[in-house]
């Protein structure tokens, strides 16, 4: 009674502080959890609360019909009753850039029919790992759909005969739907609700038969059984931080009390006729030596080997899904390679299926003039990507409205019965060791940086190059040797220290690019319209030079330009540009401009022009393919190696430093939380009922009654040696297992231990037994 109460009063309390939150997780949780708390914020900003994922199984998600029928399903699941929304693949965008910077948008499922137009859809789509962590498997046989509902169960039909009258080919007639934010007490658990107490019956039963059939005791002493076997039952759920928890264990402990008086009274009725037999607390029975040695081996192996349990409740098992959210500006090109260096960490370790984040759409997005793209180096180019794509499904899932937080999305293999806690583990590992929570940004461009500043940066680069194509490697199944290694790490710190150029080539493309900057028609429409201020300039070029359009001036500055350093500044760039234009080419305010646009355009070219000649290196040297996804991550890795901006850790306090806050949210942090603070309390319910049945036995019997408390734990001694021995984390239904041998066995010591000495009680239990006082029983028969 006095344990109910508090229980009560503890609810009560947590229900009034969790009054007016949307996303409750305190039931199944420990609500003071920092990840319980991270996660309802995460919930509600990025809103997961109510969000179902939907899987359907098609032939192919990238063919013309399913395209087509993938924007009708989609729209038929959002009109029906109670769907607020749906997210799904119609709404992926591709994202190209201009020559200007200008962000283009345009839908990543159009395009036409045939198997050219499927194949270019497929293309696009696996650049998009964001788009295939959330929408569509890599082989097209499984298509993602996220639906926004407070009862999902009530739709499935409708959402079914929607999806069926779309036209999409499905290759199963029903829909499995996953919760994408998992609660135990809302929703579906792995397992049935009937399954704990089942188990819990099953390891009470050998015991509650022994005091049924054999101890058979009286009144009295069956209220006292009952009463502890119900409280060992409880023991294990009522000191739980989470209050659905210790609802759970209030019942089991009421059904463990109610199992054991259905068994005593069966054993009354059974025994009805036989009047004359003497409860075995009657007698002076000795507990058997050789039961009670190995309960005390048992009880001495478990109090050794219970540091070493580790709790896994898996409530949170029925979704393969969890997040790791991280806070700071994701307009800022240095945090998005950190959520894209933490994605990579995510994506090489055992047990994950796929890793996605924002970082992702990036890659997407091709460079001017290339094939294949990544983050800029331009915090304006990242602002006008974003602000553009900021319709497309995926990004709005995973990142927040104001920029200033994302998600990485983690989904986990179930074949490889990798325990996800053991994840969870690995994820907790990098954030300590590896994880980067304060950037400052280093140009390697800009003069006023000190030499050592830049040359620190440029060796973090050439680390975190050569981690990352390693890493893409080993997730695209490539075999590396020593050789391969070696190549890599050379090419990672050459392209980051020394780069290399081909001069005639180099030149080439610089020419090339001079040409088409003087072709731009704002130019050509600017010249001669304005007075140039530059007196040397004038008179270098002399009254009657050649205008612009001329060959000779044309090929001086092409000349000039070709014959600057690889890291040439604005400052060298602008003296040649001055000299072309002369006087009166080119309005005042419109030079400076013309001169930035080409030493940009320039630092481009030779940086472009370096980075082919490195991942070349890469792929042949290393034997890797020169097409496809994994060539073009090479490229990409390449590329930020030259710079022009590197990220350089320092502390979180430091002057114009950039957080990148990460922690894991979700089911599966959830049921790393509960686990954590679920165990010491664990600890807690067994040891004060182990010091409460010790004083009862104490009270019933004596000193003699201490001789059946080993007994009494012996039971569930066994339950705890053989999964620390092991090794292995004690889940939910393991524990209801636990309590059931825990309420057997302490059910089972409290019926036999024999009363108190008395000599009413002796006289008593003799005459019934024939036995003379003092004496031993006649034999009978």
């Amino acid at each position: 009674m006095a344990a109910t109460a508090a229980l009560g009063t503890s609810d009560r309390r947590l229900a009034q502080a969790a009054q007016g939150e949307e996303f409750d997780l305190s039931r199944f949780a420990p609500p003071e959890s920092q990840a319980v708390i991270r996660g309802r914020v995460a919930a509600e900003r990025f809103g997961l609360g109510r969000r179902f994922e939907l899987s359907l199984q098609v032939n192919n998600a990238f063919a013309a019909q399913n395209r087509r029928a993938i924007g009708r399903a989609e729209t038929a699941i959002a009109a029906l009753p109670g769907v607020r929304r749906v997210i799904g693949p119609a709404g992926l965008l591709e994202i190209t850039l201009d020559e200007a910077g200008r962000a283009l948008a345009a839908p990543a499922l159009g395009g036409g029919p045939g198997d050219e137009a499927s194949e270019a859809v497929r293309q696009r789509l696996m650049r998009r790992s964001d788009a295939i962590g959330w929408f569509v498997s890599r082989d097209g046989t499984e298509l993602r759909l996220l639906v926004d509902t407070d009862d999902l169960e009530s739709q499935r039909a409708a959402i079914e005969a929607a999806a069926a009258s779309s036209g999409l080919v499905l290759l199963s007639g029903g829909i499995p739907a996953y919760p994408l934010w998992p609660e135990p007490d809302r929703d579906p658990r792995p397992f049935p609700a009937w399954l704990p107490l089942a188990l819990m019956a099953l390891a009470l039963l050998p015991a509650g038969v022994a005091v049924a059939w054999v101890a058979r005791p009286a009144t009295a002493r069956a209220l006292l059984v009952l009463a502890a076997s119900g409280l060992a039952a409880t023991a294990v759920a009522l000191a739980a931080p989470a209050r659905g928890l210790r609802h759970l264990g209030l019942w089991g402990g009421l059904a463990a009390a109610g199992l054991m008086a259905t068994l005593m009274s069966a054993g009354k009725l059974a025994h009805r006729t036989d009047r004359d037999a003497v409860p075995m607390s009657h007698q002076r029975l000795s507990a058997p030596l050789t039961i009670l040695t190995a309960s005390v081996v048992l009880i001495a192996a478990a109090v050794i080997l219970a540091p070493r349990i580790s709790l896994g409740t898996q409530l949170w098992r029925q979704t393969s899904v969890f997040f790791v959210e991280v806070s700071g500006d994701m307009e800022e090109p240095i945090v998005l390679r950190e959520v894209r260096r933490l994605t990579d960490a995510l994506r090489a370790q055992p047990g994950v299926a796929h890793a996605w984040s924002v970082a992702d759409l990036f890659f997407a997005v091709p460079l001017p003039g290339e094939t294949f793209g990544g983050i800029p180096s331009s915090r304006r180019a990242v602002r006008a990507i974003l602000a553009r794509a900021r319709d497309d499904s995926a990004v709005r899932l995973e990142l927040a409205p104001d920029h200033r937080g994302a998600l990485v999305g983690v989904r986990l293999d179930e074949e490889t019965g990798l325990d996800r806690l053991q994840v969870l583990d690995d994820l907790e590992r990098y954030l300590q060791r590896e994880h980067r929570p304060a950037l400052v940004r280093v140009d390697m461009a800009d003069p006023r940086v000190s030499p050592a500043s830049r040359e620190l940066a440029r060796g973090i680069l050439a680390a975190d190059t050569q981690q990352r194509m390693l890493r893409i490697c080993e997730r695209s199944g490539r075999i590396l040797g020593d050789s391969d290694v070696q190549t890599i790490e050379r090419a990672a710190r050459r392209a980051a220290l020394v780069p290399i150029v081909d001069p005639a080539r180099l030149k080439a493309e610089i020419s090339q690019a001079v040409r088409a900057f003087l072709a731009q028609p704002a130019l050509v429409a600017a010249e001669g319209t304005g007075p140039f201020t530059s007196v040397e300039a004038a008179a270098a070029v002399g009254p009657g030079a050649a205008g612009p359009g001329a060959v000779a001036d044309r090929q001086r500055l092409i000349d000039e330009l070709g014959a600057q350093p690889f890291d040439a500044s604005l400052v060298d760039v602008m003296g040649p540009v001055a000299l072309f234009w002369g006087r009166r080419r080119l309005p005042e305010t419109m030079l400076p401009l013309a001169a930035a646009d080409l030493h940009r355009r320039l630092a481009a070219v030779r940086r472009l022009h370096s980075a082919r000649i490195s991942f070349n290196d890469v792929l042949y040297g290393a034997d890797l393919p020169t097409e496809g996804v994994l060539s073009e991550e090479v490229r990409d890795a390449t590329l930020d190696a030259m710079g022009p901006i590197a990220a350089v850790p320092v502390a979180p306090d430091a002057p114009g430093a950039f957080l990148v806050d990460a922690a894991a949210v979700g089911g599966a942090a959830c049921d790393r939380a509960l686990s954590n603070a679920w165990l010491p309390r664990l600890a807690l319910g067994v040891g004060g009922l182990a010091v409460i049945i010790g004083f009862l036995l104490l009270a019933l019997s004596g000193t003699a009654g201490l001789v059946w408390w080993p007994i009494g734990f012996g039971p569930a001694a066994p339950l705890v040696v053989v999964p620390g021995l092991a090794g292995v984390p004690v889940g939910s239904l393991y524990l209801a297992v636990l309590a059931g041998a825990l309420a057997g066995g302490v059910g089972l010591a409290v019926a036999f231990s024999p009363a108190k000495t008395n000599t009413k009680t002796n006289t008593k239990t003799n005459a019934r037994s024939g036995a003379r006082p003092g004496g031993r029983a006649r034999p009978t028969g």
